[in-house]
């Protein structure tokens, strides 16, 4: 039975990060030229920093 708790935790999860994602990405997407452009250079430098250590 713990296993199937532990597997739903673990869909739950997945669920709520592909839901959280895509609302991320419409919101950027809505946002057009105003700060879609800054989000994207941001998460630009956080990989890069990411990449570099």
């Amino acid at each position: 039975m713990k296993e199937y708790q532990d597997l739903i935790g673990r869909l739950i999860m997945a669920a709520a990060i592909i839901i959280s994602s895509l609302i991320i990405g419409n919101a950027i997407t809505e946002a057009g030229n105003n700060i879609g452009p800054q989000i994207a250079s941001a998460l630009n430098f956080v990989a890069q920093m990411i990449s570099n250590e």
